[in-house]
């Protein structure tokens, strides 16, 4: 081509497209690496080891005690030596520091099962928080906030963008080993920095790149895209979830949900005349359906003839609108995951099938009803198949499959479908 990955890669984020290397390297990680073949260690458990304070890192390093108690406020060595982050943060997959192994699945189990190096874990993790300006509020919940010193080290964020390297290992490392719920609220504390407060702009392509996609919940990541799409500017050209089903998502807000201040009209700041996007909406978001349905009522009202039989008040239009609300608002609850039948009705079942074929009736499995659940039935790779979670794979989550840039709302850049090169490097 002729050009370089991170010129191209640029390029791509000007065009308001995905970032396509980011999309398949969250996915694969999400999915428990479906194509990776585990390495043969002859036994050897060395993130255990290092972990249970036997083994120092490697190269040049110490022990893990002495980092979790000398090196807390020494934030120049945490930001020049880039070898101990794969220790602390061990992954599944092969990192630059050739001299840190992969983790495996019998290192996975002896972590989550020893309670010293769950606790040393979580103690690295407050580390890591500590030298970006956080703060770990609660430890059974995950929730975060900014440190006392939080300006300084969002300064350092900001400067040294291969900090947003790390915090994607962290974040992947707390799902693999133990600690998943911890992976929504960070992510949501990155958007609100960089989406709602904008103290972070460095970290902003990242965190809606990778942060958000590295949460394996997939009721949590709609949540996120959902607040992500609220807040971005201009929201045209956002390009991580697929408009129409981001707009029905009604997450309830949280503790302290920021919001941007808005302006006399009642526009979000930077809704009009740019904000952090540079470019302004075009126009007011489109009504939602009830909202059309009872306008057009109200004008047909409104149009009719004195005397005219068919005319409806006030009342049977706001009668109409609340039913309207009601069905909305049913479509988007939430359903149970469905439960197998007993065996009463089980063997009902059986007998009115045998009934019903007679003689010449096929044999079981050869599709119909008797062909069973199939792969429907069966259990993904993020969990069981419920609907939720069927819902969350097959809705928001189809901006990762072949709906990138045509997300967007039609008539924007986003959505003409502008060129993504698939080579062009990660965004952190």
């Amino acid at each position: 081509m002729g050009v370089s990955s991170p010129l191209l890669s640029t390029q791509t984020r000007m065009l308001g497209s995905r970032n396509w290397r980011a999309m398949r390297d969250t996915r694969r990680y999400r999915h428990q690496y479906p194509d990776l073949i585990e390495r043969d260690g002859n036994g050897d458990m060395p993130n255990l080891s290092f972990y249970r304070n036997e083994i120092r890192f490697l190269p040049n390093g110490c022990f893990i005690e002495d980092i979790l108690q000398n090196w807390r406020t020494d934030y120049d060595l945490l930001e020049e030596n880039h070898s101990y982050i794969q220790w602390l943060f061990p992954l599944r997959e092969p990192g630059v520091n050739w001299h840190a192994k992969p983790l495996t699945l019998r290192e996975v189990e002896a972590f989550k099962s020893s309670k010293e190096v769950r606790e040393r874990f979580v103690k690295a993790y407050e580390l890591m928080l500590g030298f970006y300006g956080i703060q770990l509020e609660d430890r059974d919940t995950g929730q975060v906030c900014r440190a006392q010193n939080y300006q300084k080290r969002f300064q350092n964020l900001n400067w040294h963008s291969h900090n947003n390297l790390r915090i994607t290992r962290i974040l992947k490392s707390l799902g693999e080993l133990g600690l998943p719920h911890y992976q929504a609220p960070l992510a949501r504390f990155f958007l609100e920095e960089t989406l709602v407060r904008r103290e972070l702009p460095a970290v902003r392509q990242s965190a809606l790149d990778y942060f958000v996609f590295t949460v394996r919940c997939p009721r949590q990541r709609r949540q996120l895209l959902r607040f992500a799409w609220e807040h971005f500017r201009p929201r045209r050209k956002f390009v991580w979830g697929p408009h129409d089903k981001l707009r029905r998502l009604r997450p309830p807000p949280g503790p302290g949900d920021p919001r941007p201040p808005a302006t006399a009209g009642g526009a979000e700041d930077g809704e009009r005349g740019g904000g952090a996007g540079g470019h302004g909406e075009a126009g007011p978001e489109p009504p939602s359906p009830k909202e059309s349905k009872k306008r057009k009522l109200e004008a047909s009202r409104r149009e009719q003839a004195p005397g005219e039989p068919g005319a409806q008040g006030a009342s049977d239009v706001e009668k109409i609108a609340l039913n309207l609300e009601g069905c909305e608002r049913a479509g988007e609850a939430e359903r149970p995951c469905p439960q197998p039948p007993g065996p009463k009705v089980a063997e009902e079942v059986r007998k009115r099938r045998k009934v019903d074929q007679g003689p010449g009736g096929g044999a079981p499995g050869d599709g119909g009803e008797d062909g069973g659940e199939g792969p429907e039935g069966a259990e993904g790779p993020e969990g069981p198949g419920c609907a939720e979670a069927r819902e969350a794979e097959e809705g928001v989550q189809e901006a990762e499959g072949g709906r990138g840039p045509e997300q967007a709302a039609p008539g924007s850049s986003a959505g003409a479908g502008p060129p993504v090169d698939k080579e062009a490097e990660p965004g952190s």
